[in-house]
């Protein structure tokens, strides 16, 4: 496996993460030099630079390396996403057919929101597609992140974020924003109305994990042509019903059962 020494320490890096991702337990300082070919000195820098990481632990007594709890979160995190576009995809299909309206799955990705999968009735050059990031302060899903996330967590992020202005009904402030969130809490739901683009109304509910957490959103959106606020509005039921199903499917046990659906004021 060894390569150029001018590859960038990046490089060198990801050699020692294949290594050890593909030994079949923990592997000695002189395994590791064997394996990757680099000169003793290159190897215990980058060690030291993938153990500071946590992407690598080692152990004193056995004097060996393995793969650390940072690089085991990253693996269940991108299990968790792709269990869940598998989960969740019969399920958005239906929704989409039930309600006549474009369905969309996202997860919180810093201070946006990231689409994971879409489901388009109508291919209007305004559908995300998977991939593409949105604002929070402007979109369903981002106000339902917002109001499910541990206080200090949403202050800060909230105390960060830019408020930019994409139509006239943009809510550009914090307090505005957080104004929903009560709302969005006792309903179940969060809705935009001509807030990300003036054409488009939706609705987003949360999608939980099995500790109770949010860990996505489904939003149904449409056309505000096509479809009045109160039509959109009644389709609620139908989508939080889709995110409990998800749910269930993802281990969620309704310990703390999320509020009946209801209107927003």
């Amino acid at each position: 496996m060894a390569r150029s020494s001018e590859s960038s320490i990046v490089t060198k890096c990801a050699q020692i993460m294949d290594v050890l991702s593909h030994s079949r337990g923990p592997m000695g300082f002189s395994e590791i030099v064997a394996q990757t070919g680099f000169v003793k000195s290159s190897c215990h820098r980058i060690l030291a630079v993938l153990q500071g990481e946590e992407l690598i632990d080692y152990d004193k007594a056995s004097r060996t390396y393995k793969t650390g709890a940072r690089l085991h979160d990253w693996a269940r995190s991108a299990w968790r996403r792709i269990d869940l576009q598998q989960i969740a995809s019969d399920i958005m299909l239906r929704l989409s057919d039930e309600t006549g309206m474009n369905v969309a799955l996202s997860v919180l990705d810093g201070d946006t929101i990231l689409y994971l999968r879409t489901v388009d009735q109508m291919p209007v050059r305004y559908a995300a597609h998977p991939g593409d990031h949105a604002p929070l302060h402007c979109t369903a899903a981002g106000k339902v992140f917002l109001a499910h996330l541990p206080a200090a967590r949403r202050d800060a992020l909230m105390a960060a974020m830019p408020y930019e202005r994409l139509t006239e009904f943009t809510k550009v402030s914090a307090e505005d924003v957080a104004a929903e969130f009560p709302a969005i809490l006792r309903t179940g739901y969060g809705r935009a109305v001509q807030e990300e683009y003036l054409p488009v109304i939706g609705l987003a509910a949360p999608i939980w994990n099995a500790q109770d957490q949010v860990t996505a959103c489904l939003n149904v959106w449409t056309m505000i042509d096509l479809a009045s606020a109160a039509e959109v509005e009644g389709q609620a039921q139908r989508l939080i019903a889709a995110t409990r199903q998800v749910s269930r499917q993802l281990g969620w046990q309704a310990s703390h059962p999320p509020p009946a659906p209801g209107s927003l004021p």
